[in-house]
């Protein structure tokens, strides 16, 4: 009873010079004020479904919601999925934040089932190898495995569909999951997205409400702790220590894009078989994120080589002491023909300040 009297006492003294460092400089240590308000940054789990996939889509910043097509659309908008004529596969690598060893993959897949199209699609990020530590062994502690990882995934199935023939729909459920070993927490969500193609002089327009679902909180070996005591008759027992319910990031991207050259709707001119323009204005609303809007543009030549380039707007302090640069995006994409199909190689690259860059490696095979 002694030890756990002293272990109470412990506690009760450090919970007290908590709570009067945090009544002293507010949440985070940081009193909010006119100029540094408060946010809900951070307040969310599974924060990686934020980042942009796919090397078309980083290249134009994220506004590619209302023309964006084939398995890729999986990962950002599920009605542009109903375009895929037979099956189609894509795939990338992201490469996050310079050489810090953060890496993303993904891959998605659709086929033409049911009267429109069936498709899944798989998410991953990575931290790479994090040095695990202790209280006794800041450098690293070799007798509880060295190092750890901490590894983000969504696996997603849905079905999208052609209404009309300028009206698409899509819809998938979503299943979520972050964390280390022995310590991750599970989601279950579900994506719904439309588009619509306006006949309006190129004018097309996308929605997409994404990662919508309900709160989870940590389970695992590491949640568990045991607790002996000898003043007891149950003796050694095995409880969980305490979380607190996450949510999940959910957010509403809306897009207006205009297809000013390339087709008979095009704002400035009809088909030539030679050139086409794309541009796109998009917003981006998420439950812990300030509105951010982005704008992006695609050439293309012949439907083989494709130019792009796009710039994000955060509206939040991540800008701070950086330049014009920060969220400008571009990049490259070639076409090819292979056996009735096409074959596409994407590639972009995003300035981030401080945070270095984002460069996007992607692979896309459709009909």
């Amino acid at each position: 009873m002694t030890n756990l009297k002293t272990l109470g006492v412990g506690l009760a003294l450090g919970a007290a010079a908590w709570a009067s460092t945090a009544h002293a400089q507010g949440v985070g240590g940081i009193t909010p004020s006119t100029d540094n308000p408060p946010t809900r940054q951070g307040t969310r789990g599974a924060t990686f479904l934020h980042l942009l996939v796919g090397a078309r889509n980083s290249a134009m910043a994220g506004a590619v919601g209302g023309t964006v097509s084939g398995p890729e659309a999986w990962l950002v908008n599920p009605a542009g999925a109903a375009s895929s004529e037979g099956f189609s596969a894509a795939g990338g690598r992201q490469n996050l934040y310079g050489d810090l060893g953060i890496n993303q993959n993904y891959a998605a897949i659709s086929l033409p089932l049911v009267g429109g199209v069936v498709g899944f699609s798989l998410n991953s990020l990575n931290s790479g190898d994090i040095t695990r530590t202790s209280a006794t062994s800041p450098n690293g502690d070799a007798t509880r495995g060295g190092t750890f990882s901490w590894t983000s995934l969504a696996v997603t199935g849905g079905y999208a569909r052609r209404l009309t023939d300028r009206l698409t729909v899509g819809g998938q459920m979503k299943y979520i999951q972050e964390g280390i070993t022995d310590a991750n927490t599970s989601w279950f969500a579900f994506d719904a997205g439309t588009q619509f193609q306006t006949g309006i002089y190129g004018l097309v327009i996308g929605g997409a409400l994404k990662n919508v679902g309900g709160a989870a909180r940590a389970q695992g070996p590491l949640i568990e702790q045991t607790v002996s005591s000898n003043a007891f008759s149950f003796g050694n027992q095995t409880v969980n220590l305490r979380t607190v319910d996450t949510d999940l990031p959910t957010e509403f991207q809306f897009s207006v894009g205009e297809n000013l050259l390339g087709n008979a709707e095009s704002l400035l001119g009809g088909s030539t078989g030679k050139h086409s323009l794309n541009a796109e204005l998009a917003v981006n609303d998420a439950v812990d994120l300030a509105t951010q809007v982005a704008v992006g543009a695609e050439y293309g030549f012949r439907n083989v080589l494709f130019l792009r380039g796009g710039k994000r707007f955060f509206n939040d302090q991540r800008q701070t002491g950086s330049t014009g640069s920060y969220g400008l995006a571009g990049g490259f994409g070639i076409r090819l023909p292979v056996a009735q199909r096409s074959l596409k190689f994407d590639y972009s690259y995003t300035s981030l300040g401080d945070l270095k860059n984002i460069q996007v490696f992607s692979l896309q095979f459709t009909r």
